[in-house]
């Protein structure tokens, strides 16, 4: 009588598994199944590190909310009345540093007179382009809000 035998692979964690049942079970692991192994952690733990590593640098880039500023350049002004909006290049401001709570106005230069006067509510400051928005409403980019180069947080 031949003894029954039956040979099988099994594929575990980028691994192979030689299984060979005859009268009794026998499992045989190899070098191979075990570097294969240890290559797959090091490949998850590259992974994890260039994710801690490059998603900061990524999320830094997003303008964030701040208390004070300073600049050195007047961009422009975007005035929204009741869902109209207008922007304003060629201006002037009272101030080249500010804190959320104080009052700015900005003046027109082609005619002189002033295009707005408001209390600062939000300031977000984008440290990897230089730039902040300096708003007179809590929401982002609603309202009044001036644009301002040469941005740092104080």
């Amino acid at each position: 009588m031949v003894p029954l035998r039956l040979d099988l692979l099994m594929w575990t964690w980028g691994c192979v598994i030689f299984i060979k049942l005859s009268f009794g079970i026998q499992i045989a692991t190899t070098k191979e199944c075990l570097s294969m192994f240890i290559k797959e952690l090091l490949k998850i733990k590259l992974i994890i590190f260039l994710l801690l590593h490059i998603l900061p640098s990524v999320t830094s880039a997003n303008p964030v909310t701040v208390k004070a500023a300073e600049w050195t350049k007047v961009d422009n002004v975007k005035k929204c009345i009741e869902g109209t909006c207008n922007t304003f290049k060629n201006i002037e401001i009272n101030k080249n540093t500010i804190e959320l709570g104080q009052d700015i106005s900005v003046t027109n230069l082609d005619s002189g007179s002033e295009i707005a006067a408001f209390t600062v509510k939000i300031i977000r400051y984008g440290r990897m382009v230089k730039m902040c928005w300096i708003g007179d409403t809590e929401g982002i980019n609603d309202g009044t809000y001036l644009t301002v180069g040469g941005c740092k947080q104080k």
